[in-house]
């Protein structure tokens, strides 16, 4: 429906069109795409079919807070008003629309940039060819500098607690970086200088972990080592927690224990919440209250804090708290669960980003420590398995995008054989585009193996078609797709993999399988 309005695509200047293979894909594309390049990612489909085809991606983008605009193809107003039975429509009386009318363009722009939350627009075929008048000296779309101004009495009042408090903890969420706050949380982070930080699994990235007050990553009583609750839970007299998600896999099922006589303050994207007192609202938003408060710090207030140590033995100071791979582990050579994931983190370097799909590389990539400067991608709440090989591509353009076309960091996929297959086809769609900065890890574990753990570990519901991964590449066009794809089996297979060229200054898409010889992450 409305071909016509994608013509008018390649008129506007600096977009790109790219076309997936479903809606679906271009939805989780757009996702990974505006968390990259923290800018909103585009959708364009035709309506019904394809915005219900694309709706669980958008509902993803939704759950997360990940600004998309959602452009969706629609019949003629007059066919609307008449409520004619025109293909794509729902029902024998349909309205033509999944969603409600459009407010002005503007509105719409604004509010996506805003709220850090998907936005639609509808287009009529009548609409195409009309000719509008030129926009209003609006607000700026560019909010680098956000108003209003933060309000005086919240930055006086984060000020108040760090300059009383004796053992702050700063705790930083995946919120932070999705309403672009994460330069102003360093900064702040940088400025406090002794204060300890952790990060959630969601929250991974904004961090710099190699920086001396990084503790780990906090994941309530899951948390490993366990020095961290300790640090964040018991011996804390005041906990910030910046741009909170308290999802269950982001908090450890909901097991955050914060001590009662710790206060506990949640600074959300426009609120401030202080447990026990009340909320404030804060319309400037999360990254001009941060920016405001490192203005406004006078170091020589601060106490002197001492770093936690106990029960986080080499992992205080440097981000040192991962966990550290065995080579020589039990299993011997076999890829293990232990060994891999700290492996992996060794392997990236800052400028990376990392996209871990949901399940066993999710958790398993959550306590080790990250490069600095690299990106990390992954839909921990959601949690649709698919999603990370389409926002991989998302992620690919972004950074290809942002490097103005040369060659710049890689972005490296770890997903399973099982979640892969749902949205396999987007591969092609990066052979089209001739990405070259993509490695592309499948975990091939011959089914979905985070679901055996928790249910059914012999159950035919979590066996999978066994595909030849060998042969993704060329399948879906690539010449050379055949020596480009490998199999380790084995610690040396995929440390000599890694030690490549082709890995480590990628010229084209590479895809490794590495296969596991134990479930998941305990």
């Amino acid at each position: 429906m409305n071909l016509e309005l994608l013509d008018y695509i390649k008129e506007v200047d600096q977009l790109s069109w790219v076309g997936t293979a479903n809606e679906l894909g271009a939805a989780y594309a757009a996702d990974g795409y505006s968390r990259v390049k923290q800018c909103p990612g585009v959708v364009v489909t035709t309506m019904g079919v394809g915005e219900l085809s694309a709706i669980n991606g958008v509902a993803g983008a939704y759950t997360e807070q990940v600004k998309t605009i959602n452009i969706v193809g629609t019949t003629s107003t007059a066919a609307q008003r008449n409520r004619s039975m025109i293909h794509h429509c729902l029902g024998p009386d349909p309205d033509h629309r999944v969603c409600a009318p459009n407010p002005p363009c503007h509105w719409v722009l604004r509010t996506c940039l805003d709220t850090s939350l998907p936005v639609y627009i509808f287009v009529p075929t009548d609409f195409v060819h009309q000719t509008v008048d030129a926009p209003l000296p609006l607000l700026p779309l560019n909010t680098a500098h956000p108003t209003p101004a933060p309000p005086q009495h919240l930055i006086d009042l984060l000020l108040s607690l760090l300059y009383a408090a004796r053992r702050p903890v700063i705790i930083v969420d995946a919120l932070v970086a999705r309403h672009g706050a994460t330069q102003q949380a360093r900064a702040l982070l940088d400025t406090l200088r002794h204060v300890p930080a952790v990060s959630t699994p969601m929250g991974k990235g904004i961090i710099r972990e190699s920086a001396p007050y990084f503790l780990g990553t906090y994941v309530g009583r899951l948390s490993r080592p366990s020095g961290i609750v300790a640090a964040v839970e018991r011996d804390s007299d005041l906990v910030l927690d910046l741009g909170p998600l308290h999802s269950d896999s982001n908090t450890g099922g909901h097991s955050r224990r914060i001590a009662a006589g710790c206060t506990l303050v949640e600074v959300r994207p426009h609120e401030v919440v202080v447990r026990g007192v009340g909320s404030f609202r804060n319309d400037a938003g999360i990254r001009a209250l941060l920016a405001g408060v490192v203005a406004g710090l006078d170091v020589s207030k601060l106490r002197a804090v001492p770093m936690p140590d106990q029960g986080l033995g080499v992992g205080v100071g440097g981000g040192n708290g991962e966990k550290k791979r065995d080579d020589d582990d039990d299993d011997g050579d076999g890829i293990t669960q232990a060994w891999i994931w700290p492996r992996l983190a060794e392997f990236l370097r800052p400028g990376d980003v990392l996209v871990a799909e949901s399940g066993t590389a999710q958790f398993g990539l959550s306590d080790v420590a990250l490069p600095d400067d690299v990106t990390y991608v992954t839909q921990m709440y959601y949690a649709s398995i698919g999603y990370a090989l389409p926002a991989c591509l998302g992620a690919a353009v972004a950074e290809r995008e942002m490097r103005g076309g040369r060659q710049g960091g890689r972005v490296v996929l770890v997903t399973g054989d099982g979640s892969a297959q749902l949205t396999a086809q987007e591969v092609g769609t990066m052979v089209k585009l001739g990405l070259k900065n993509v490695l592309i890890l499948v975990i091939n574990n011959d089914g979905y193996t985070i679901e055996r753990a928790i249910h059914g570990p012999e159950e035919v519901y979590n066996d999978i078609a066994p595909w030849n991964w060998q042969l993704m590449l060329s399948f879906f066009g690539d010449k050379c797709g055949r020596e480009r794809s490998r199999e380790a089996r084995t610690k040396r297979d995929l440390e000599d993999i890694l030690a490549l060229p082709q890995y480590t200054a990628p010229d084209s898409i590479q895809v490794s399988l590495p296969a596991f010889l134990e479930g998941p992450v305990s």
